[in-house]
């Protein structure tokens, strides 16, 4: 599942950020060998309850860290903030709902765990919680199409 929701996450910062780098691989992001500016996406399953007889809840995390890119201003190097307010924006146009483009996965944000952190210079970290239903698979079942019926016609004939 973890593939679908990142994707919906990845989308998400793609419409509001349409010229932004992302990345989500967490070696490279660790590594530091990447070129701000750029948004790093990481999403965590928290727990999945049964919904339905067919359909399941999936309760996960969301983490998006814009790095911002340095500037010379002044002959200072100084970072030009990313701002939030186009997701936010874009958050609240959709209720706090999400419906991504690549498969069509559609989450439902929690609102009051929607955080924003501001407090270093180089980046803006935001997370939050989000849940989605998603179908329970059903095992394959071969069809059978093609009957063969073998009767003895000669008692049939008899009773009528």
């Amino acid at each position: 599942m973890e593939n679908r929701e990142l994707s919906c996450i990845i989308d998400l910062i793609n419409e509001a950020y349409p010229s932004l780098a992302i990345l989500d691989s967490l070696d490279v992001w660790l590594s530091g060998k990447f070129t701000p500016p750029l948004a790093f996406i990481q999403t965590q399953e928290v727990t999945e309850r049964v919904n339905t007889l067919t359909s399941y809840k999936v309760l996960s995390d969301a983490g998006i860290v814009l790095h911002h890119e340095k500037k010379m201003v002044g002959g200072q190097e100084v970072y030009e903030p990313i701002l939030t307010e186009p997701l936010r924006q874009l958050l609240r146009g959709e209720r706090y709902s999400y419906r991504g483009k690549t498969d069509g996965l559609y989450i439902n944000i929690d609102n009051t765990s929607f955080r924003i952190r501001s407090d270093r210079k180089d980046r803006t970290e935001i997370t939050f919680r989000f849940e989605y239903t998603a179908a329970i698979p059903r095992p394959v079942v071969e069809k059978i199409n093609h009957f063969e019926v073998e009767e003895d016609w000669s008692r049939w004939q008899e009773k009528k």
